[in-house]
């Protein structure tokens, strides 16, 4: 079972419009996902899920997979806020 994305504040991401719009996003250092173009993209009223996440180093994560039961990202470029260490 993979997290789900409750919140991005990162309104300069094409997939951001009234929270993110992306079916799943990757995560790495930053969320790769993250698309800055003059359009808007995604779906609207879809949850987010994260499809996997590269930091290894992090609590929530299982093979590369995110077992957190929700994160949010934010920051200009991006990041996961609920990332913790092991």
């Amino acid at each position: 079972m993979s997290a789900t994305l409750t919140a991005c504040s990162v309104t300069t991401c094409a997939f951001n419009h009234n929270g993110c719009s992306a079916p799943a996003i990757t995560m790495g250092n930053t969320c790769d996902t993250f698309t800055v173009l003059d359009i808007i993209a995604g779906r609207e009223g879809v949850d987010t899920a994260v499809g996997t996440c590269s930091r290894t180093e992090c609590k929530h994560n299982d093979k590369l997979l995110c077992v957190a039961d929700v994160i949010q990202v934010g920051g200009d470029v991006a990041i996961c806020e609920s990332f913790e260490a092991r």
